[in-house]
This record gives structure tokens, sequence and C-alpha cells, in this order.
């Protein structure tokens, strides 16, 4: 070899590992000016949480293809990498690995179960890449919110049991999985449930896999509360909310999925029902700022479009927070790698008025500020109230 080819040769691989990257695994590395933007999700597209995962796959992809059809952000196209965990935690830290060292992403979004999260946190730390899960056990520099923080509900439920029920010194009943998020959720309740003049007669728990539940509901019946506070998936609440009635308790029943998930109620007629959120449920009929853009985003994938479909799962919250971090790279400037990413994440705030009021991640990386409360009768819905979260 002569020396012009040794130096030739020499220069193209140092570009060659220039457009590689550092392997910081932010997925800035992309070395073409005019590259993509890197998404992953990483989320339970299979298995018994399968409906949540998949409604959390469909709300990154509404915004990124609306995005994308408005030229990307300044230019930069989003490119997404859809891997399914299947409920598993071994596979959860897998896939992240994967998506952080080979697919070099930006950001990953995924985790209906708290438990798949935590497993992939190392992951995202190691490789610091910002991840945003719906359900967040431990809290981390690089782990933020994209569903509602259970533990930050307990003084919300507690409000809302005195105000359903009508009384200043209500009994209540919880029923509650016996997920790591909901489980410290059920200690919240417990722990404040005295201070705010709620008498808590019983607390009965359920496996995320039950499908009988008539030993815990007959232990609620027994207490006689004046009020139930449900925190379950869809199914399971519906499952509760059956068998309470069936017993004959006609109370109010407070559901605590965090969602709403009008879904799993479309075909109640249940007249004392309410649901808990963290963002405001969508009105087709009345929706401005953000929760048009989400209408218009999510609205292709739809077969009809109402305030059923439209707050169907983590579909909304999924949105919210796409928008949240695609506003953080229009920000940070292309490529954005994810230790720069985390810091405007951390540091500013985002509009997405019309579903969430003061969007921030400042406050330990949690962006809901409020819980709203609803009364859900079947496909219908109205705001009662408006709580702060803890």
């Amino acid at each position: 070899m002569t020396r012009v080819t040794a130096v030739v040769a020499s220069f193209v691989l140092a570009a060659a590992v220039a457009g590689c990257g550092g392997g910081d695994g932010g997925g800035a590395a992309q070395g073409d000016a005019d590259g993509p933007y890197k998404w992953g999700i990483n989320a339970e597209l299979s298995g018994p949480v399968a409906f949540y995962g998949e409604s959390l796959q469909a709300g990154v992809q509404a915004y990124v293809d609306q995005a994308n059809a408005d030229g990307g952000i300044d230019g930069h196209k989003i490119e997404v990498t859809s891997l399914d965990n299947a409920g598993d935690s071994s596979r959860s830290a897998t896939n992240a690995t994967q998506l952080a060292t080979s697919d070099q992403v930006n950001a990953i979004f995924g985790f209906v179960l708290s438990a798949n999260c935590s497993a992939a946190t190392p992951v995202v730390e190691r490789y610091k890449v910002p991840l945003a899960c719906l359900s967040v056990a431990e809290p981390n520099d690089y782990v933020y919110n994209l569903g509602p923080n259970s533990t930050r509900m307990a003084g919300a439920l507690l409000g809302a049991a005195k105000e359903v029920s009508g009384k200043e010194d209500p009994k209540a009943a919880l029923v509650h999985l016996n997920t790591l998020t909901v489980l410290a959720l059920a200690d919240a309740v417990k722990e404040q449930a005295e201070g705010a003049g709620v008498d808590l007669v019983t607390s009965q728990e359920l496996d995320l896999a039950a499908t009988d539940v008539s030993p815990q509901v007959a232990k609620v019946v027994a207490a006689k509360p004046d009020v139930i506070i449900v925190s379950n998936f869809g199914p399971g609440f519906l499952a509760v909310l059956k068998a309470v009635r069936s017993a004959g308790l006609d109370v109010p029943v407070v559901w605590a999925d965090g969602t709403g998930n009008l879904t799993s109620l479309e075909e109640s007629t249940d007249e004392n029902v309410y649901a808990m959120t963290a963002y405001e449920l969508v009105d087709p009929d009345n929706a401005t700022g953000a929760a048009a853009d989400y209408i218009e985003a999510i609205s292709p994938s739809l077969d009809t479009v109402d305030a059923v479909t439209l707050n169907a799962g983590y579909t909304a919250m999924a949105y919210i927070t796409a928008n949240a971090f695609g506003q953080a790279l229009g920000s940070c400037g292309y490529p954005c790698g994810g230790e720069d990413l985390a810091e405007v994440l951390s540091t500013e705030d985002f509009d997405l008025e019309g579903l969430v009021s003061g969007f921030s991640y400042k406050d330990g990386h949690y962006p809901f500020p409020d819980w709203y409360l609803y009364k859900v009768v079947g496909p219908k819905y109205e705001k009662v109230s408006t709580f702060d979260a803890d």
C-alpha cells in the first residue's frame, strides 16, 4: 500500500467511525445533517395487557405521523422501531439494549407494567437514553412518566370519595391490584385516609390475572362502605363493579385506572361510576389546542371518532408524551443526543393546552399537575372536579 493510499484509507475509516456516532446511545450520532430522529417503542404488544401496549403504540405513532406529514421536526423526520416485550421483564431489558445500541434511538416509550420499566431502567441509564414509562416504580434521571403516578393520586382519591359520597367522613373500601405502583398507591391511601377524614374500612388486594373477585368483594360488601375505590385495569374494574352491584351494594364507585378508558365502560348503564384521569378527556365537540391536534392525528386510525374511541386505553397519554418529546427535540436541535434531550425535557415547559395545563417534567419527571374526576355513564362523561396531584 502506498503512503497516499494509506492516508486515504485512514480518512475513510475515520469518517465511517464518525458517522456511526460516539456510542452514547442517544440516537444523536446519525452523522447525516439531514438524517432522521429515531424513537423506540418497547411495549406489551402481546399478553394480558396487550390492549394497553397497543394503545400506547398507537398514540406515539399518531404523533409521529402527524409530525412527519408536517415535514418533521425542523426538517428531520422521525423513524420508529417497535418491539414487543410480551409483558416479560427480561425481554424488556433485552429490547431496551437493542434500541439503545443497534438502533441508536433518541428516546424510548413503553411499559404498561412497572416491573418492565424497572428492568429497562439500568439499560437507559447506562446508554443515556430518555425513557417514558406508563408505570414508574423508581425515579431515575433518564426515566419520565408517560402515565399517571399512582402514589400521587391518594389525596385526590380521598377527596373524590368525600365528594361523590356527599359525606365529610365517609367509610371507604379500597380494591386494588398487586402491581408495584398500585401497591404504592394503596399504601399512600392507607397512610393519608385518617388525616383526610376518610374511614378506610377495608383494603382488598387482587392479582393481575385474577378471574374470580368474589372473595374480595364479599369482604367489601360486609364492611358496608359509603364509597368504593377500585384501582384496576378496565376488565378487572368491570368484574368488581358487577360483583358489587349483584350483592346489592349501590354506593358510588371511583375508578383509579388513571385513564378513564371509556372503552371499558361503553356498555355500562351504571349511574354511580366515576373515573379519575390525569388529562382532560377529549371531547370531539369542544376540543381546542393540543386536544384538536390529537383528534386530527389519531382520527385516520379510528373507524369511529367519538369520546369513547378518542379516550381508549393510553392512546391520548402516549400522544401527549410524544408531543412533549417532539417539542423538546425542536428546542434541543438536531441531532440531540440522549444527555442533551434529557436536559431539555427536565428544564422546559411544554404547550399541551386542551389536554394538560402546565405540562412539565421539572417536578421529579412527573408532568401531570392535576387529577380530573369524571362521572361516566356508558359513552357519556361529565367533569365533576379537579384535584391537585400530591
